[in-house]
């Protein structure tokens, strides 16, 4: 069964469990899902607002194009849960490979590469979905059910934890990577969605007045 087939009590049970697997990845991933489906919200507690029907068709539009974007964006977080999970199971197998023969040692470092690729992509993946989200927060607030401020507020501080569990993710996987140019790529990227995250953060939560 998939972690996203799991009730909320189950897959917290799983994650309390003395099983590897899932872990702070796919909890990065669920973070950012959080997120996401409190601007969802957020818009639909908007749409039937007297002051919201009066706005221009265009800014109503645009505003309903935002929050499909981030009921998506949810969806593709969701997918990142089991994704993650996938993706450190597959190193796990990786590293069970015989090694006795130079052929097998060969095949093993390779799969371990491939399954250590994976690793980061996914989490590399969360962070720039988590930072595209957190960018189009203020298009939010901008017009939505100003009731629904906190949940924003909640929703903000949901992809920002997204972005830095995500980033430790992909920074302890470059570890394995025997590629240096391309792990000091990552780092590098990492680092600037961080840099751009934290302030993102900062002046949107100015913006969360109760």
């Amino acid at each position: 069964m998939k972690l996203v087939d799991l009730s909320v009590k189950e897959f917290i049970d799983t994650l309390a469990s003395d099983a590897v697997a899932p872990g702070g990845g796919s909890v990065s991933a669920l973070a950012g899902a959080n997120g996401c489906g409190l601007l969802a919200m957020a818009g639909e507690l908007t749409f039937n607002k007297k002051k919201f029907k009066e706005l221009d068709e265009e800014v109503k539009k645009n505003f309903k194009d935002l929050i499909d974007f981030f009921k998506n964006a949810k969806n593709q977080f969701l997918s990142y849960i089991d994704e993650d999970t996938d993706a450190f199971n597959m190193l796990m197998d990786a590293f069970r490979l015989p090694k006795e023969q130079e052929d097998e040692r060969r095949k093993r470092s390779l799969e371990i590469q491939k399954a250590t690729m994976e690793t980061i992509r996914v989490p590399m993946e969360v962070c720039h979905l988590s930072i595209e989200s957190l960018r189009k927060v203020a298009d939010v607030m901008a017009h939505s059910n100003k009731n629904t401020i906190s949940d924003q507020g909640v929703g903000v501080m949901m992809l920002h934890s997204a972005i830095e569990g995500s980033a430790m993710n992909v920074l302890i996987n470059l570890s394995g990577l025997k590629d240096h140019v391309l792990a000091k790529e990552y780092r590098e990227t990492v680092e600037d969605i961080k840099k751009e995250a934290n302030a993102l953060r900062e002046s949107l939560l100015e913006k969360v007045i109760l």
